[in-house]
């Protein structure tokens, strides 16, 4: 701060005032060089709390305004949320049904059913809970049967005979939820010991070398 004449003035003499909303000395500051007369504030905290004081009951009102208006912002912004929550989970579960009927029709499945049973391709009886995997004509495709529809397109035997020039036998496939282990026909009881046998020496860990 400089005097009229020009002379700087020492910090230890520079002007003073006693603040009008918490009542403590301040002094002069370059930045109130120019309107120093109207300053009665010592700060920017003290300034907004004098308006406060000088608005009174008003400023209360505004602030339960923007309290309610952020509610009801915060309501419909919630509602939205969920909204899109439900919208994403149907998508992901038709997304998921779809994958698995495209998995069923490339491995020439039947649809499971709620307790994981199938039905058969021949008699299309459902409810099965063991079926043969085998070929039965000359397209070639595989076809899951129960063990009544087995006899007739095999004749009876595992590897099928003379009659049956089409047969081809593919393994077997039980549901694993089923309450009661299915029991396949006696006639293939060897294959599927077998095929119990391979499962389990699938599930062995590897030696270590």
């Amino acid at each position: 701060m400089k005097t009229d004449a020009g002379k700087t003035v020492k910090k230890e003499n520079l002007p003073s005032k006693t603040c009008v909303t918490c009542g403590r000395p301040f002094t002069w500051r370059k930045k109130w060089e120019r309107c120093w007369d109207d300053v009665t504030t010592c700060s920017k905290s003290c300034n907004a709390a004098r308006k406060r004081d000088k608005r009174g009951g008003e400023n209360n009102d505004d602030d339960d305004d923007d309290d309610d208006a952020r509610s009801a912002s915060s309501e419909r912004s919630g509602g939205g949320r969920g909204d899109a929550d439900d919208a994403k989970a149907k998508r992901k579960d038709a997304k998921k049904a779809a994958k698995a009927a495209a998995r069923a029709k490339r491995a020439g499945n039947p649809p499971v059913g709620d307790d994981g049973s199938k039905r058969c391709d021949r008699c299309e009886t459902s409810g099965q809970d063991l079926l043969i995997r085998c070929r039965v004509d000359a397209s070639g495709r595989w076809n899951m049967v129960c063990g009544r529809c087995w006899k007739h397109v095999s004749g009876g035997k595992t590897d099928g005979d003379a009659e049956h020039p089409h047969y081809a036998y593919g393994g077997l496939w039980k549901n694993r939820r089923a309450a009661k282990n299915p029991t396949p026909p006696p006639e293939l009881a060897g294959a599927a010991a077998a095929a119990a046998a391979n499962e389990k020496l699938e599930e062995r860990p590897a030696a270590a070398v």
